[in-house]
């Protein structure tokens, strides 16, 4: 399989996952200000879901601009990206239905984490083998520490939601979102913009 098909087939996939999560949003009843309002919770989980899955999708796009070869590790890693991110909408419309339930924010927790690990192993099967192509083999050496911080984030929301404070997940996932993705992938584009105008 060529590195084209994958990223098609990838973006097909995340194409329909963020679809599924505005199917999943509840109907304000009545509908009126007040039936919206009372739906503040549901609309910011799907914020926060609908943004980081387009964000990981942007920095897909940007981190696979310079490589030029995969494999079959390549490509089962992202299978099971793909199969952790298609639970995303599900666990979504769980903890939307109550933010304060510690169940679904654990739940919700385990699939984000599994999210984030198994888009750290399809990236380093990348570099694996692209060792010829020094920007996309030194990737994940250039990411590891602000991947250390972001899952060291995800992990305590996922242990305070268990615990004592059972919003913490989508905390963590928002204090990511906003403190590591977002300005990570600004400082990318400004960096390469020059270089590449195509990123």
């Amino acid at each position: 399989m060529n590195k084209d098909r994958l990223i098609a087939f990838i973006d097909a996939m995340l194409a329909i996952i963020m679809t599924l999560l505005v199917i999943e949003l509840a109907k304000p009843d009545p509908v009126s200000f007040e039936g919206f309002w009372a739906l503040r919770e549901n609309f910011f989980a799907y914020c926060l879901s609908y943004f980081w899955l387009g964000i990981m999708w942007i920095n897909l796009h940007n981190e696979w601009y310079l490589v030029s070869k995969i494999n079959n590790r390549t490509i089962w890693a992202t299978l099971v990206m793909l199969f952790f991110s298609s639970l995303f909408p599900y666990a979504t419309s769980i903890v939307s239905e109550d933010l304060s339930n510690a169940s679904a924010q654990v739940f919700y927790g385990i699939i984000v984490l599994a999210i984030t690990f198994s888009n750290m192993v399809m990236h380093s099967t990348v570099a694996r083998f692209n060792a010829d192509k020094e920007p996309v083999h030194k990737q994940p050496f250039r990411m590891k520490p602000w991947h250390i911080i972001d899952i060291i984030i995800k992990v305590l929301g996922l242990i305070l939601s268990a615990t004592i404070m059972p919003r913490a997940m989508l905390y963590a996932l928002f204090i990511t979102l906003v403190c590591l993705v977002i300005p990570n992938q600004i400082n990318f584009v400004r960096k390469n913009i020059h270089q590449n105008p195509d990123v």
